[in-house]
């Protein structure tokens, strides 16, 4: 069972359950990945006082360790970040640090030979194929630390190397280069016992990133078209995301 399962079956009186009581209190660091109301909930009503006998101690909903990442005033800083959620150490990878780095309407495309593998994944009839709530889903698992144990970027955004084509506007930039990534993979063995899988992705992607204002800008991923090199055996993005939907 993933490690936030785990936390969310352990405080399903958190906005995860049917019961509308309270077993734990919004807090600053608390993940709201997991409990969502606390989004919008208010984190600095005084605590119970300690000294007071019939006090009920209500702890705080759980927060994941923060990583630190690179504030997103710059688009490639965004896509930094991206790297540094992956290849955290699997106690800091944090979803919802990863989510933050998208749009709203966040769109992935994938190689039109990924849709033709995994049309259970990639549903053709759909006007997205896959938004927001899909790479959340990715997210949660790819990050998970009982599933992945490590990742390695051997190839990503070069700013000597790759192109990046900025809009009129200066409101959108695209970031186009090849990438190329080795994750170990955690598979239960036969008995209790676990073995390593090494997954190696290896494509080219599109990626265009946005802000609303050049004053103050805030970049986030608007969207990210995956291209599959069809020269390597191995997955690229979209066919690792389809796996890992699942």
């Amino acid at each position: 069972m993933s490690r936030l399962l785990l936390l969310a079956l352990l405080y399903t009186g958190c906005g995860l359950g049917d019961s509308e009581m309270m077993e734990c209190r919004c807090a600053p660091g608390t993940t709201t990945l997991l409990f969502p109301h606390c989004a919008d909930a208010e984190r600095d009503a005084p605590r119970p006082d300690p000294a007071t006998p019939l006090s009920t101690q209500i702890p705080d909903c759980p927060s994941g360790k923060q990583l630190f990442l690179l504030e997103r005033i710059r688009p490639e800083n965004v896509l930094s970040n991206l790297r540094s959620v992956f290849q955290a150490q699997p106690e800091a990878r944090s979803p919802e640090q990863y989510m933050d780095q998208f749009t709203a309407d966040f769109v992935f495309v994938p190689d039109p030979e990924d849709i033709a593998l995994h049309p259970e994944v990639y549903d053709a009839s759909r006007d997205t194929l896959w938004g927001p709530e899909q790479e959340r889903s990715f997210a949660g698992a790819i990050l998970d630390a009982e599933r992945i144990q490590s990742a390695r970027f051997v190839r990503w955004f070069n700013a000597s190397r790759d192109e990046r084509i900025p809009s009129e506007d200066q409101l959108r930039e695209t970031f186009i280069f090849p990438y190329e990534v080795e994750f170990v993979e955690i598979v239960a063995a036969e008995g209790d016992g676990t073995s390593l899988n090494a997954i190696g992705i290896k494509g080219f992607m599109e990626v265009d990133l946005v802000t609303p204002t050049v004053e103050n800008p805030v970049w986030s991923v608007a969207e990210w078209r995956d291209q599959r090199d069809r020269a390597s055996a191995k997955f690229s993005w979209g066919e690792l995301r389809a796996v890992f939907a699942r």
